[in-house]
């Protein structure tokens, strides 16, 4: 008796268009968002098909100073086969 199995790994690639929002009065959070399109694996389901999606973000980067920043996003992303979902993220920077 065999048994097959389907892996269910998925990867995407996209391309996607950025703009900065400048908060007026402050060097300390800058504002951001974008909007990419681009090609996936995930379908929500057991088979592995290759999927356009699109999502659009909207983010902040905390400035703590010249070197560390803290970044928030929240993204929202839309493939056909699966309902909308959301991704939200927290970063540290520290550049040298």
């Amino acid at each position: 008796m065999s048994s097959s199995r389907r892996r269910c790994d998925w990867s995407s690639r996209a391309r996607a268009l950025l703009s900065r929002l400048l908060v007026p009065k402050t060097k300390i959070v800058t504002g951001y968002t974008w909007i990419q399109t681009g090609l996936t694996s995930f379908t929500g389901y057991a088979d592995v098909e290759n999927r356009f999606y699109d999502g659009e973000a909207l983010g902040a980067v905390v400035h703590i100073n010249d070197r560390n920043s803290i970044w928030i996003q929240e993204s929202y992303n839309k493939i056909p086969t699966v309902p909308w979902y959301i991704t939200t993220g927290i970063g540290y920077t520290w550049s040298w």
